[in-house]
């Protein structure tokens, strides 16, 4: 979430819960707003004046609403519980840009220690005059992580949803081995979560199950919604039509079931999401704290491999 979009929707939640009408809250936006905000604002109250929702407004900002948002946000104005569903936006928000945080300054120190292992022990060519020799070797190893960086940071744009290039590059994610499992994990939670929302602002599974099909984030998983939509309008039952998306552990199961029995099913879905991404964000720590021994391995081996060599060099030597 951009800074400029989440101060937009905490802007129109403050305001609401003030009592102001969503065009004079844009309007006061536009107005206090600085820079993007400004602009965004007012970019919005333009759509929503000319009969748009502030859903469909948002859905045509430069910058893209994520989908799970604008279904949030479609089903909070017709709920009328608007100002609600933004505030469990920017909550739900704010949890996931901690952890962002957390897993960037764990991955910051060995990512530091895998450049230096590259860095350093290469030097001894550019005092040797081997300048473009040295310049090929940090090529071949900052080129690849460069553009792996690139890939992650702007995968949207390179990665359209519903484009070829995307789904080539899920099937490439979803068969690495543990990281291909939490990619699984976190989409299939995410899609978990804004159901149960979506049920708890009023909708029925008929209106609901098509947003969180076009809302998730593999396509696999869509596909798996669009069955359950289709067995419920069959005429199963909210558990049984669950029984198509793939991945839910066997617990889960049984608490949605329970859920679906005594008409909690909303709070049972939402819970469920949530306890399905801590875990995977819980992984996927535990494998972000492996990998400064991994960075440290490789320093030494290189450091190792340098050393043998000059020795191997020397009058004498091995």
């Amino acid at each position: 979430m951009s800074s400029a979009y989440y101060e937009l929707l905490k802007g129109i939640e403050t305001r609401l819960k003030a009592g102001i009408p969503l065009r004079d809250a844009l309007e006061g936006l536009e107005t206090d707003g600085r820079g993007s905000l400004a602009a965004l604002a007012g970019g919005l109250r333009s759509r929503i004046e000319s009969g748009a929702t502030l859903a469909q407004a948002l859905g045509d900002l430069p910058a893209s609403t994520p989908p799970a948002h604008a279904a949030l946000i479609d089903a909070g104005e017709s709920s009328g519980r608007l100002d609600e569903t933004l505030a469990d936006i920017i909550a739900e928000e704010n949890i996931l840009a901690d952890a962002r945080r957390r897993l960037q300054l764990r991955l910051a120190y060995p990512l530091l220690i895998c450049c230096l292992a590259f860095l350093l022990p290469f030097l001894y060519l550019v005092f040797q005059g081997r300048t473009r020799e040295y310049l090929l070797i940090q090529a071949c190893f900052f080129g690849p992580l460069g553009a792996l960086l690139l890939l992650v940071l702007f995968r949207h744009r390179f990665f359209p949803r519903g484009s070829s290039q995307r789904l080539l590059f899920e099937r490439t994610v979803l068969v690495v081995p543990l990281f291909g499992r939490l990619a699984q994990e976190y989409a299939l939670a995410g899609s978990l979560q804004l159901l149960g929302r979506l049920l708890q602002a009023g909708l029925g599974y008929a209106d609901g199950l098509p947003l969180v099909s076009a809302a998730a984030g593999l396509h696999r998983l869509s596909l798996q919604f669009k069955e359950m939509a289709a067995r419920i309008a069959d005429g199963a039952s909210a558990s049984e039509g669950l029984s198509c998306i793939k991945g839910i552990p066997l617990e889960l199961r049984s608490r949605l079931a329970s859920g679906d029995v005594s008409g909690t099913m909303d709070q049972a879905l939402v819970k469920s999401g949530t306890e399905l991404r801590e875990a995977a964000l819980a992984r996927l720590e535990t494998v972000v704290k492996v990998l400064p021994i991994l960075a440290y391995l490789l320093a030494a081996g290189l450091v190792l491999w340098r050393a043998v060599s000059v020795f191997s060099a020397l009058p004498g030597g091995f």
